[in-house]
Order: structure tokens, then C-alpha cells, then sequence
């Protein structure tokens, strides 16, 4: 009976040591953090500051295709809610940080009292932290202290305060989820949901007893050695379950920690579109301060990514004997300027897979030959049936004389514009680039969203042959300006429709001039034959383009939904044999059109079921522009400019020529030298007699829909 009153008397003292104690820290703790400014977040305010490591990037079907590391100071996954924590997961958590945690209002006074008490008796603190307690101290900076420095008195004061207010607060599901979301485990393995990943590559749900012995173990200090680490799994898997055998938890526990931390990034299948997303992100985010989520919805399509992919490696294996090694392709939308393919290089194959070739500068060739026959039509200089001398020419330049050749080192004569840029003879279009002040040029090529360009004299005349550094990037967005109508805008990489930064840079009568030049077989049979790739059943406007010395091979087209941009050759830039636009990069461009065609609407759609592409008219005009789309009208036969003579051996009466028009309606009239003929309706044949004519074609209204001059001598 003495024993037990001196026991009761002994608790009774130390329970009003314990209460005395606590009293007076609280005062303390309250004449000092009283004046000190405490905002307490709410678990939905931790929550939505947490950011992942790494960004998720999904397709427009909402399908997950990357994550890509953006943060590198630390690895976390996403956030893990308490639901699908594994009890014994918690159990073992709170077994070994603190083991009052349900019970107690933030602080645990019984472990505060021994570590106080230790403090004064011996030279080591003992920690007397609780898990809300830990976690105040990850949210507020004020609390933090180095690995090699304890928190001062007043540090532990301000902990205790904060510890009680979250408690009353929080519930105590939502103090354990913030604390197993933000402490560390290992290394830089950050929350439950990376260290379930980064050791044992599997999520926090799927995780066993001893994985989760072995996670609570490392929390009080991750970066222990593996011998303090198995020491302390193998006495709590003790406490916990009874069994103490060590020999396979130093087995486990070596395997564990030993095991690679590196990451697999999966999905991984467009790390650099991803990287592209970033960059361009990046620009905006200092422009219009705009914030990038943890997750991003983009205007891929996987579909459609995959099979292009296929279409690339089999192009460029085939050319493998002409020294082609590696290619390029872009697909975007017309209307919206979203971004649907994105294949940098051929993949694994290529010799340089971590180089984004959709970005990379090389000189374009002829691709920038459209550019400088718009802005001559833009400035009345010239028109599609003008007339322009292919023919040798010599330009005096500061290093001497340019002499500039055709691809096939021939010579037409006097040519149409049609037929220039049709055919894509380099000579013509040097002449039409002398008609315009090369200053503005270069400003018309700056506003298409190309970028990097040089003073003008850098170039000189050659910059009608594409001498510019242009991305595969830019370049394709510029087409996709004639494809609409002559307006641009930026490209977009998620599922936005709106347009940004639109601006004009092409009337829509120019525009359409150029896209109807672009799309004439027979315009351009002169340079590659009627039968080639660039020939489509549906509507399409295309250029191909060769750099010099064969270093770079391109083909860019648009229809009325789609521009598809590609590039074929070498990253080292090393020349290519006998590779023209037609046999390099064309066939690739022709059946990535037919792909996206054959399944038009169908793979499109917005995931909200809004409007597809197949239900909206993409023209290269809009209807207000007041021009049909349809063909350009005019005068096949006999082309502007003919001149015939009758031969001597022919009876009068057995010689013809024959008046074609490109439309046939029996609405249309020929009119030669003013005087009605007969109907355009079809294929008309006038005797000839010696003179200088003019034959028109004139609708119904008496509106001259074409105009050809020959004569007959």
C-alpha cells in the first residue's frame, strides 16, 4: 500500500510539473508569436500549391503521352489524397513519428516533458516533434533551420503555437496527407507518391508491410546510412508485428536503396513537342505572365502522330542510298493554328534523337519563292499572267558578279508568273525579288512570325532562293498564313481555338493568286511533269524546295483543313545525292495529306464534342473576299504573249487554233479584237489570218474574266 501512494504521489507530482510546464511555454510562446504575422492556409491552399516535378502532357482525346521533368531541385509525383494511403502505411507512420497523433491537439505533452527534461539532465535534445508540428514547419519559412542546426527556443515556441491553431483548423486526415505529400524520404524523393515510384517503382496504393516499415524508417532521417536504416525497419517491424527477423530486412532494405533512382520517364513519347510546349510557355509566361499547370491538354494527336512517325522512317530508310538520314514533319490546323503532328527527327534511329529538327534553322530554298511573288502582287507589280524573262543573267554584287542557274541548268525564255512559280524557275523569281525593295521584303518575312533574319545585304538577290536560316516551325505557319485568306496568327499547342495575334499580312486576292498558282498541275508541268506527289485528288497548294549543294530537302503544302510541313536531309548538313523535292520530301508530304484526308472529321473532333474539322469551311479565302473558290478562270490556249505563222504548204481552211478556257460554261463567250465568236462552253477552233489579235472570255454580264494577246503572222 506505501509503494502504490508513493506511486500515485510521484504521477500526481509529474502531471503538475507537466501542466505547470506547459503553461508557462504557452505564455512565452505567446508574449513572443503574438506580434508575429501567422496566415494559416487551408489544406485546399497547400494542395493547390503543390507542384509535381514533372508535367503530364496529354492529347487532344485526353490521353496521357509524356511526362517531362521540369523542377530539378526535387521528384514528386502527384498529389496522394489519404483515401488511397494503405492502413498500414499510416499505421507504421504514426507508429514510429508520433504515436499519440489521433489522440493529441497538435502537441504531445507527454513526449515534450522528457525532451525538455532530457535537455536540462544530459547534452542531447531529444526530438518531441509531432506530425502537425512537422508540418508547420514545412509551410512556414520562419520555421525552417538547417540539417546542421537545430531550431532556436523561440523557432520551437512559434512550432508549438502554429501546431495547435492547424489543429483546430485541419482534420487529421488532411494534417497526415500534407505531411506525407511534402516530407522527403530520399535523396530527392519528395512525398509518398515519388518514394513509392523511385524505390520500389509502383504507387503509394500498391505498396506491402514491409515497403511501408521501410518508408516510415527513413523519415526521421532519410539520408541515414543503410546499417541505421535496417536497424531501425527491423525494430519496428518488431513493435509492429512481433517478428524480428533482420536477415531478410537488410536483404530488402539494401535492394531497396541500392536500386537506381533514375526515373523511367513514361509515358515518353514526345519529349520534345513537350520541351516545345515549355519553351513556348516559357515566352509567354514573361510576356503575358502567364502560369503553366501541372497537367497540359494539347492539340496532338496521338492517332495521327504515330502513323506519320511510320510514314517518316519508311520515306527515309528508302533514301538511305542518297545519303538521307534523318526528316522533319508538322501538321497544323488551318483554322485554329493547333499544332496535330509534331515528329522532330525519325526516332530512335536518328543520330541525333535529343535534336528538335522541327526548330532548327536551315536555308529553304524555293520555298520562300511564294513570299516574293505575293508581295509583288500585293503591290500591283505583277500579276499571275505576266511575263518574265528566263534567261542568263548577271547581277553585280559586292563580291563580284551573281550568276544564278535553274535546277536543271536550262533556260525557258520569256515566261508567265504562272509558269514561274509554278515550275519554280530561279531566274524569274530573282527578277520579280528585284521589283520590290528587299528592306520590306525582309519586314513581310518578320510579320509571317520568321525569325533571326539578317540585314538585307547579307543576301542580295539569292534571298529569292531561299538563302534565309528558317525553321521547318515558322516556315509551315507562314504557308498556312496563305491558306487563310492572308491572315496570320501564332500557333497553339493546346486545344484553344481563338486566334492570337492575328494580323494581315496578304490580301485575300493575293492569297488566293498565289494558292491557285500553287495547285495548277499544268503550271507546274514545265519543271516536274504532270504525274509527281504534289498532284492530289482533293485541293492542295504545294512548293517543294532544295537548299544549295542538295544540304536540305523541303515540301510544304496546305489543303482547305490542313498545312503539312517537311524537311528531309542531314543534321550534320551534308549534301544528299540527286535528291530533288519531288523524290525527298514530296512523298512524305503526300501521304501524311492522304492520311489526314482519308479520315477527315473523324479523328478531329474536340473532346467536348464541339464543332470538327469537317464541318468548317478552311478555304485559303473567306467568303467576304468576293472570289470564288474555284480555279482560277482563264485562257489555256493560246497563252498570252503566242506567236503563229501560217504554213504555205497547207490549204487555206485545214489550219486551226484552238481557243481552250480552264472553266467550261456555255454562260462564257470568246471575243476576238471585241467581236463575239462563239461560246467558251468548250474547246473552240478559229482559222487563222495574219494580224495581231486579242482574245478575251467574257461571262454573261459582259465581265472579262480573261485576256490573251498572240499574233498570226
Amino acid at each position: 500500500m506505501p509503494r502504490l501512494l508513493i506511486g500515485k504521489t510521484k504521477n500526481s507530482f509529474f502531471g503538475f510539473i507537466r501542466n505547470r510546464l506547459i503553461s508557462f511555454l504557452f505564455s512565452i510562446g505567446f508574449l513572443f508569436c503574438s506580434s508575429t504575422l501567422w496566415s494559416l492556409p487551408t489544406y485546399k491552399d497547400v494542395k493547390s500549391a503543390y507542384l509535381p516535378s514533372d508535367i503530364q502532357v496529354f492529347d487532344r482525346s485526353g490521353e496521357l503521352i509524356q511526362r517531362y521533368r521540369i523542377r530539378n531541385d526535387y521528384r514528386s509525383e502527384e498529389w496522394t489524397e489519404y483515401e488511397r494511403l494503405p492502413k498500414f502505411l499510416i499505421d507504421s507512420v504514426v507508429h514510429a513519428e508520433d504515436k499519440r497523433f489521433f489522440e493529441h491537439k497538435g502537441i504531445d505533452s507527454n513526449a515534450l516533458i522528457s525532451s525538455f527534461w532530457e535537455n536540462l539532465t544530459g547534452p542531447s535534445l531529444r526530438g518531441a516533434s509531432t506530425i502537425t508540428m512537422q508540418l508547420v514547419s514545412l509551410l512556414d519559412p520562419d520555421l525552417k533551420s538547417s540539417a546542421s542546426k537545430r531550431k532556436t527556443v523561440f523557432q520551437k515556441l512559434k512550432q508549438i503555437q502554429r501546431a495547435v491553431e492547424l489543429e483546430d483548423s485541419w482534420t487529421k486526415e488532411e494534417i497526415f496527407t500534407a505531411y506525407i505529400n511534402l516530407i522527403y524520404f530520399r535523396g530527392e524523393l519528395k512525398g509518398i507518391s515519388s518514394a513509392s515510384k523511385g524505390l520500389f517503382r509502383k504507387s503509394a496504393e500498391a505498396l506491402t508491410p514491409n515497403e511501408s516499415y521501410l518508408l516510415a524508417a527513413l523519415i526521421r532521417s532519410p539520408q541515414s546510412s543503410i546499417e541505421r536504416i535496417v536497424k531501425r525497419v527491423c525494430l519496428l517491424k518488431k513493435e509492429r508485428d512481433g517478428a524480428s527477423d533482420c536477415e531478410s530486412i537488410s536483404l530488402f532494405v539494401r535492394e531497396s536503396l541500392f536500386r537506381n533512382l533514375d526515373y523511367p520517364q513514361f509515358p515518353s513519347f514526345v519529349p520534345l513537342f513537350t520541351k516545345t510546349i515549355l519553351d513556348f510557355s516559357f515566352e509567354k509566361k514573361i510576356n503575358e505572365d502567364v502560369n503553366l499547370s501541372s497537367q497540359f491538354n494539347s492539340s496532338l494527336s496521338l492517332h495521327f502522330q504515330r502513323k506519320v512517325e511510320e510514314i517518316l522512317k519508311r520515306n527515309v530508310k528508302t533514301l538511305t542510298n542518297k545519303n538521307v538520314k534523318d526528316g522533319s514533319v508538322i501538321v497544323i490546323d488551318n483554322r485554329t493554328g493547333q499544332v496535330l503532328v509534331y515528329v522532330p527527327n525519325i526516332g530512335e534511329e536518328s543520330s541525333v534523337s535529343k535534336l528538335d529538327l522541327i526548330r532548327s534553322k536551315r536555308q529553304v530554298g524555293s520555298t520562300l519563292k511564294p513570299f516574293v511573288y505575293a508581295e509583288n502582287f500585293e503591290e500591283n507589280k505583277l500579276t499571275p499572267e505576266s511575263i518574265l524573262s528566263d534567261s542568263p543573267v548577271g547581277i553585280p554584287v559586292y563580291q563580284g558578279i551573281y550568276r544564278p542557274l535553274n535546277y536543271d541548268k536550262s533556260y525557258k525564255g520569256n515566261v508567265t508568273v504562272r509558269e514561274s512559280l509554278g515550275s519554280s524557275l530561279n531566274i524569274p523569281a530573282i527578277r520579280a525579288l528585284s521589283f520590290l525593295d528587299i528592306n520590306e521584303f525582309i519586314l513581310v518575312l518578320e510579320r509571317l512570325g520568321i525569325t533571326g533574319l539578317r540585314y538585307p545585304e547579307f543576301y542580295g538577290p539569292s534571298l529569292a532562293l531561299g538563302t534565309a536560316d528558317i525553321s521547318l516551325l515558322e516556315l509551315t505557319n507562314a504557308y498556312r498564313t496563305l491558306a487563310n485568306g492572308g491572315n496570320y496568327s501564332e500557333l497553339k499547342f493546346d486545344l484553344s481555338d481563338v486566334s492570337s495575334n492575328s494580323r494581315r499580312i496578304f490580301s485575300p486576292k493575293t492569297s488566293y493568286m498565289v494558292s491557285e498558282i500553287l495547285s495548277d498541275r499544268e503550271a507546274r508541268s514545265l519543271g516536274f511533269g504532270w504525274d509527281n506527289f504534289l498532284s492530289t485528288a482533293y485541293y492542295t497548294s504545294v512548293k517543294t524546295g532544295t537548299s544549295q549543294d542538295m544540304r536540305d530537302n523541303w515540301c510544304i503544302g496546305y489543303s482547305e483543313v490542313f498545312t503539312v510541313g517537311v524537311w528531309v536531309g542531314n543534321p550534320t548538313g551534308a549534301p544528299m545525292l540527286d535528291v530533288s523535292g519531288i523524290t525527298g520530301a514530296a512523298p512524305v508530304w503526300r501521304e501524311t495529306m492522304d492520311l489526314l484526308h482519308e479520315t477527315i472529321g473523324s479523328k478531329l473532333k474536340k473532346p467536348d464534342g464541339g464543332i470538327s474539322s469537317d464541318t468548317i469551311s478552311l478555304s485559303p479565302l473567306s467568303k467576304e473576299s468576293g472570289i470564288e473558290k474555284t480555279k482560277a478562270t482563264r485562257i489555256l490556249t493560246p497563252v498570252n504573249g503566242s506567236i503563229f505563222a501560217l504554213d504555205p504548204d497547207i490549204p487555206l481552211g485545214h489550219q486551226k487554233i484552238l481557243f481552250t478556257f480552264s472553266s467550261y460554261d456555255v454562260s462564257y463567250f470568246y471575243y476576238l479584237n471585241d467581236e463575239k465568236i462563239g461560246s467558251a462552253g468548250g474547246p473552240y477552233l478559229w482559222e487563222p489570218k495574219k494580224g495581231e489579235y486579242r482574245l478575251q472570255v467574257k461571262d454573261r454580264d459582259n465581265k472579262v474574266l480573261s485576256l490573251s494577246l498572240f499574233e498570226v503572222r
